[in-house]
């Protein structure tokens, strides 16, 4: 396992809390209690390339009491910082602000959306606050999904975007839309870093309540495809660089096997009222009660995520999805 460059002695006494070491618990698991972890051993961040760091706070997605982990991506140059991906509240963003002033003097002159999902975009009021230039960047989709929220983005990407900082290239790039329908990735060409917000969903079971089933697959094979050495999912642990391609593979492999299931359910005729134009808000999937997940049954949320699975494959093989 390539070793994490952890922050510095002096900024680690400094942390509420430091990043675990990674071989502690279950490593292949989304879930923080399987991996050994609490809710009091986050936030943590790591430092994966010289001024790069993966950032890590807590996200309840459902009612149930599960618990994941939301990932940011941290920049600095000798120029200011950028974040890619905030976290869910405005408290917990301004943790992570607090936590960058720890190690470095730059102020945060670019937020930019990769998800504008609210455990990623809840907490932007925190930004603007305490650097009140601050510039969020989004594409044209995530600018219309928050033009009513506090602080929409009030620059866009269509295809890439270039900022550069100091001696840091940094590129904004739309790759595809999958989870969101106005996904972006930020990609550091130098040091071969690609944070993919939540179009990599490490060890989460697929989560379409708003996704692109087909074009999702797509966009992580165009991630790929990219000379890249740290993919960086939205949710999911950070661990060493060829574990965390490997599993993006994984996640593209998940979402193939959901959609080829989705698609025979479809073929059988098994019903999903959920997918019908103007469903009643109890409508209920028989589908995804019939479904078969093989090796991703176990995967984080999936009893919460697999009817929305089935209604957007069944919306796109019946041509609903736009």
């Amino acid at each position: 396992m390539k070793t994490l460059k952890i922050l510095s002695a002096a900024a680690a006494l400094l942390l509420a809390v430091s990043v675990q070491a990674h071989s502690q618990g279950d490593t292949s698991t989304a879930n923080i209690a399987t991996r050994g972890l609490t809710e009091s051993d986050f936030p943590r961040w790591q430092e994966i390339e010289p001024g790069i760091y993966a950032y890590e706070d807590l996200h309840s997605p459902d009612g149930a009491g599960n618990v994941i982990n939301t990932v940011s991506l941290i920049i600095t140059t000798s120029d200011g910082v950028v974040v890619a991906d905030g976290q869910q509240t405005v408290e917990q963003s301004q943790l992570l602000i607090d936590n960058v002033k720890k190690f470095t003097d730059q102020p945060i002159k670019y937020v930019v959306i990769a998800s504008d999902h609210i455990d990623h975009v809840g907490g932007n009021e925190a930004f603007k606050a305490a650097y009140p230039d601050v510039v969020f960047i989004s594409s044209y989709a995530s600018q219309r999904v928050l033009a009513d929220k506090p602080n929409p983005p009030t620059e866009t990407v269509a295809s890439k975007r270039v900022i550069n900082m100091g001696d840091t290239e940094i590129q904004v790039l739309n790759i595809g839309r999958g989870h969101t329908g106005g996904d972006l990735v930020v990609y550091l060409p130098q040091s071969k870093v690609l944070f993919m917000g939540e179009l990599y969903l490490r060890r989460v079971f697929p989560a379409m309540r708003t996704g692109n089933p087909s074009e999702w697959v797509q966009a992580i094979k165009n991630a790929q495809g990219m000379d890249v050495s740290w993919y960086i999912p939205g949710h999911g642990f950070v661990d060493d660089a060829a574990t965390l391609e490997k599993e993006l593979n994984d996640a593209r492999l998940a979402l193939e096997h959901v959609i080829a299931e989705v698609k025979r359910l479809h073929a059988a005729g098994v019903p999903c009222d959920m997918a019908k134009e103007g469903a009643a808000p109890d409508a209920t999937c028989e589908a995804a009660k019939q479904a078969d997940w093989g090796p991703y049954a176990d995967w984080a949320l999936r009893s919460s995520l697999e009817p929305f699975a089935v209604v957007k494959v069944y919306q796109e093989i019946e041509g609903q999805l736009h």
